[in-house]
């Protein structure tokens, strides 16, 4: 097959160069010119054919014939690697195959020897093939990394990992680092999360060549730095290494700058959202140079403009909460103050619904025995001033803050925030059950008592007492339920009594006809119950199944029960 010949014409070639002592280099030189004219390009079946053939095999030998001589070519060895790089630009399968064929181990080391050989070289820079050799190494070690098995062999080979390392901290040129910190990057890339990659991480000097290298000017560099940063966060054992190493945090930092391209970003953000994910870097990283983490976060979030790194952002800083962590950050008035500008004031809408996540993940880990709560109501309150937009997401909050019974006394006695709870009940309607869910857990005070309710709150009950849509059932009976505990207490049912609507709407109700309705949740019971825990364990029902509806039995033995209590005869 002529397609071939050059095969033969170079193992001819080769035997025929034995037998001169002269100008043999010279006719294999010529020879692998003409390989490498015959692999530039980048026609995959053309190169599957050829590796069919057994060309990377026998060019790793004319490879390893030649470093171990005792006079070595630099023009021939750059020939030779770099037909081996052009003949490896096809699919994994096959690289895979040839990998094999001529030798795994050789494969692999033979590449990481001639880096040595030629990194170390002085001031490589300036030698007229050691850059363009290393660099066409680490191109074919790319290649090798698009078959997942070879890739994960070289992530565990140590030498592979050091080579790379020589050539960052070496004096080579920016575009020769960049290779092989391309090759870091893939090599440092976990499918599998608890595959922490160990051996690339815990190279020696691996991390400390990383952060030196990303004060470069060169913005291809910084990029690489930063996703093979992110790669190495995909291990989990690697988070909690990467957080404790000095200069990691503040490269990463630096990375999120808006002079820095939008993928050094993007990956900045995501390493520094896997480094926080890991809970015992959590308290490092809030307290890390006087909260400068959470300053650059918090910047982020009020003034960038992308939307993808606003939210990866926010996840950050989410990520960053937990029952520890929360209650301090709450406690910082310029954290909550930043968060709930964005919140109330950002016009951009996917902004301020970012910036309750991280509010509602905060309370999540914040009762009224932490530190920083009453900050947290302060901004939850100030929320609810702030607009339409916010309102669904801060009374979704406070419902789950009064959940919890030892919330129950600090959220009643916060300065207003019974009356906008009362406001926005009347207010949007969409929000409307979720405010009357609050007002009913808030009125299972400890002790079997209950708060005083203000005008606000008896008008947002007995408005939602009236509704008579079925679609409102589950608000109407909460409303009343919410009443009738009121009512226990001798100033409330002064004013229930007085309260000429409410009556109305509650003798209306008790003596409607009523249409018996069989529940599984026996509603009534339930409800009528006096059990703090039932009516949580009810409410929990009602929101996670949207089917239940509250029948009009349930409604009329509650409306009698409520008009008995008001009217002293209970």
């Amino acid at each position: 097959d002529n397609k071939y010949k050059f095969f033969l014409l170079y193992q001819d070639t080769w035997k025929a160069g034995n037998k001169f002592n002269g100008d043999s280099k010279s006719h294999l030189i010529c020879v692998a010119e003409n390989i490498c004219k015959k692999f530039d390009h980048f026609d995959e079946y053309a190169h599957i054919a050829s590796l069919d053939n057994g060309a990377s095999e026998a060019l790793f030998s004319k490879l390893e014939i030649e470093l171990y001589s005792g006079r070595v070519s630099d023009i021939y060895v750059e020939l030779l690697v770099s037909a081996l790089e052009m003949v490896h630009r096809c699919p994994g399968t096959f690289i895979n195959v040839a990998v094999k064929s001529a030798g795994s181990e050789r494969v692999l080391q033979l590449p990481c020897k001639l880096i040595e050989k030629y990194v170390h070289f002085p001031n490589p820079q300036y030698h007229a093939h050691a850059p363009t050799i290393i660099s066409i190494v680490i191109k074919l070690f790319l290649h090798f990394t698009k078959s997942s098995s070879i890739q994960l062999k070289m992530a565990a080979d140590k030498n592979i990992i050091l080579s790379m390392v020589c050539v960052i901290k070496s004096d080579m040129e920016d575009w020769v680092k960049i290779e092989a910190i391309n090759l870091l990057a893939e090599l440092s890339y976990s499918k599998d999360s608890k595959d922490s990659n160990s051996v690339v991480i815990h190279t020696e000097g691996l991390i400390d060549a990383l952060v030196e290298c990303a004060n470069s000017y060169n913005a291809d560099i910084k990029e690489g730095i930063a996703r093979t940063f992110l790669n190495l966060g995909t291990g989990i054992e690697n988070r909690k290494f990467l957080a404790c190493k000095d200069g990691t945090i503040s490269i990463l930092l630096s990375f999120l700058g808006e002079e820095n391209s939008k993928n050094t970003r993007n990956y900045a953000i995501g390493a520094l959202g896997n480094i926080c994910a890991c809970e015992e870097n959590k308290v490092r990283l809030v307290n890390y140079e006087d909260g400068d983490l959470v300053k650059k976060l918090l910047f982020l979030i009020s003034s960038e403009r992308n939307k993808r790194f606003h939210k990866d952002a926010v996840g950050v800083l989410a990520n960053l909460s937990n029952a520890d962590i929360a209650p301090s950050l709450c406690n910082q008035p310029t954290f909550l103050k930043s968060l709930i500008s964005q919140a109330t004031e950002s016009v951009n809408e996917e902004a301020q619904k970012n910036a309750m996540k991280v509010l509602r993940r905060l309370s999540s880990f914040v009762d009224a025995s932490k530190l920083g709560h009453g900050l947290l109501l302060k901004a939850l309150l100030t929320t609810l001033k702030g607009g339409k937009s916010n309102v669904k997401y801060a009374v979704s909050i406070l419902k789950d803050q009064a959940s919890k019974s030892i919330n129950r006394d600090s959220l009643v006695n916060f300065p207003g925030l019974l009356d906008y709870l009362g406001l926005i009940s009347l207010e949007f309607q969409d929000v409307k059950s979720t405010a009357i869910k609050v007002l009913l857990y808030l009125s299972y005070l400890d002790n079997e008592t209950t708060f005083i309710a203000n005008e606000n709150v008896l008008n947002a009950l007995v408005t939602a007492a009236g509704l008579t849509t079925k679609k409102n059932s589950v608000s109407r009976y909460a409303a009343m339920k919410t009443i009738k505990r009121l009512a226990i207490k001798e100033e409330n049912r002064k004013a229930l009594a007085k309260n000429d609507t409410l009556l109305t709407s509650l003798k209306w109700a008790s003596g409607k006809e009523t249409k018996i309705v069989a529940l599984a949740d026996t509603l009534t019971e339930l409800l009528t119950a006096t059990s703090d825990g039932t009516v949580v364990a009810l409410l929990d029902i009602i929101d996670n199944d949207k089917s239940k509806k509250v029948s009009d039995g349930d409604l009329v033995a509650l409306a009698q029960a409520t008009l008995l209590i008001i009217s002293g005869k209970s």
